[in-house]
């Protein structure tokens, strides 16, 4: 008995197999790529809400005392409560600088009708401006927020 003929392989389906392989492989390199980049992405809209929360932080805290409207006068907020310095050498680099506060309107109040001089109140519509940069990410926050205030007459400067 003669043996039959065994049919020479020409390794396409080797070739097939090797050209599959490297697709997956570029598939899979581009999926942790896009991961790594979306990723990037969330931190640094993270970063920029922290920062966004640390100045809309600041901004309350200053403008819930009257002090800012009597007496104008920028300062500086650190990422706690108190102040740590004036705004031209904030203690550190992570305070959040809030400028002097700019009366835009005064206006007598509604329901008085006698003038006592200074007595007499005005309602005020002030403008309040705060900036933080992150020291480590760089992320910059500059914000500006409007507030109505009643005070005794004499206490808008541009008006």
């Amino acid at each position: 008995m003669i043996p039959a003929p065994v049919p020479r392989q020409r390794g396409a389906t080797l070739l097939v197999t090797l050209i599959m392989l490297v697709l997956l492989t570029l598939f899979a390199v581009t999926g942790f790529n896009l991961s790594s980049v979306n990723l990037k992405i969330i931190g640094n809209f993270q970063q920029q809400i922290a920062a966004e929360a640390q100045v809309r932080q600041a901004l309350e805290e200053v403008m819930s005392t009257v002090t800012l409207f009597t007496t104008p006068a920028a300062t500086c907020r650190p990422s706690g409560a108190t102040p740590s310095g004036t705004p031209l050498a904030c203690a550190s680099s992570a305070d959040v600088v809030v400028e002097k506060p700019g009366c835009k309107y005064a206006a007598p109040a509604r329901g008085y009708t006698k003038r006592l001089g200074e007595l007499t109140p005005e309602d005020t519509t002030w403008e309040v401006r705060a900036s933080y940069t992150d020291p480590a990410t760089k992320a910059s926050v500059g914000m500006v927020s409007g507030v109505g205030v009643r005070l005794l007459a004499g206490n808008c400067p541009s008006s």
